[in-house]
């Protein structure tokens, strides 16, 4: 498997199919939630995470987790941490020595794969896209193509979903209620 047919796997179309709950909820000083996401074609499963620091709200993380590796990939038995978008938290080195101190993403590779480093994604670059929780949500939604998600939690206001529900979907959606 190859870098692009990792991020092929991160950025195909998903749907929201349910979440833990519809508002986050504190656990450990952190408001949490988990999404269950497959994409359309059903052929991947996921789950969304979002994670946000009670005392530091710039701390958080909003990842996609690919859970059915396995079918794909025969050596591997356990789910796959492929994206992380991340505020700034504590590095190991200085400010300005550590993106760990700016918002960041972690993306899964290739190498990763050869490696089984399968929790710890090692391409990291310092975000441009995204600058708060709210526009690491928006971001990702985009980046990973996600459909439905507010129909599942409750989003986090200045969320923008531009572009994620196409008015067929709207008229639709209206014509079920």
């Amino acid at each position: 498997m190859t870098d692009q047919d990792l991020i092929a796997i991160i950025e195909c179309p998903k749907k929201a199919i349910k979440a833990n709950r519809k508002k986050m909820i504190e656990i450990n000083r952190s408001l949490r939630n988990n999404i269950s996401l497959q994409s359309l074609d059903g052929k991947y499963q996921f789950t969304m995470f979002l994670r946000q620091s009670t005392e530091f709200y710039e701390d958080f993380s909003v990842g996609l987790i690919w859970q059915n590796p396995s079918e794909v990939l025969s050596n591997v038995t356990r789910p796959i941490i492929l994206l992380r978008c991340q505020g700034p938290h504590d590095g190991r080195a200085d400010i300005g020595a550590d993106l760990h101190h700016d918002y960041h993403v972690h993306e899964f590779t290739a190498d990763d794969l050869n490696c089984m480093r399968l929790r710890k994604p090692s391409r990291k670059g310092k975000a441009v896209s995204f600058f708060s929780f709210e526009t690491a949500i928006s971001y990702f939604i985009d980046r990973c193509k996600i459909k439905g998600l507010g129909k599942v939690i409750e989003l986090p206001n200045n969320c923008e979903l531009d572009g994620q529900i196409s008015m067929e979907e709207v008229i639709q959606d209206a014509s079920i209620e």
